[in-house]
């Protein structure tokens, strides 16, 4: 697909011609009003980020693949942090401090995340991630330290979440189902 720098009046015209049929479309997928604005916003926000945008034949596919991508991020991003609520839930009303073994088990695990940045990611994903992550530093400061552009950070970023939260998903095993307690009242008392 050839691409081309596109100017802001472009992206305007674009905005102006698409907006209310993305966020239309948005609204019947999410039943919610102000995400499909949300969505709608960063959709033309994300076109805007582009280096270089393709020519744009089919306006309303492009605009849609992209949306779709956001509610993905979205939806998955909403999981994640509910399962950390969640968690923040069990933890505060179970009102204790983490145990030496809980510790111990968070220590190994941050152990395997960095052995697995070390071993299963490309030097650029690893250093900006751990630039990010580890020192705080601006997606800005990592793209000049780097030599790529602040989107390239971003995707260096996301790979790396991805690959780290398949890896965790992966060696997690499933909970099992709790064994059914037999309520049934017909069951005759016992006597002494």
């Amino acid at each position: 697909m050839p691409l081309h720098t596109m100017s802001h009046p472009e992206v305007r015209q674009l905005y102006v011609d698409h907006q209310g049929w993305l966020r239309s479309w948005l609204l019947g997928r999410l039943r919610c009003g102000f995400t499909a604005a949300d969505l709608t916003h960063d959709t033309f926000l994300n076109l805007i980020e582009l280096p270089e945008q393709p020519v744009l034949r089919q306006p309303r596919a492009f605009l849609q693949v992209v949306a779709s991508r956001l509610m993905i991020n979205r939806f998955r991003r909403m999981q994640v942090e509910a399962e950390v609520l969640r968690t923040v839930a069990l933890m505060a009303e179970d009102d204790c401090a983490p145990s030496a073994e809980d510790k111990a088990c968070a220590r190994e695990l941050l152990g395997q995340v960095l052995a697995l940045l070390a071993t299963e990611l490309d030097v650029k994903s690893r250093t900006a991630f751990l630039m990010a992550r580890v020192e705080g530093r601006s997606y800005r400061e990592i793209a000049a330290e780097l030599g790529v552009s602040e989107t390239r950070v971003k995707q260096y970023l996301a790979k790396v979440l991805a690959h780290c939260h398949g890896r965790m998903a992966a060696a997690v095993p499933e909970p099992e189902p709790e064994p059914e307690q037999d309520t049934s009242e017909d069951r005759a008392p016992a006597h002494a």
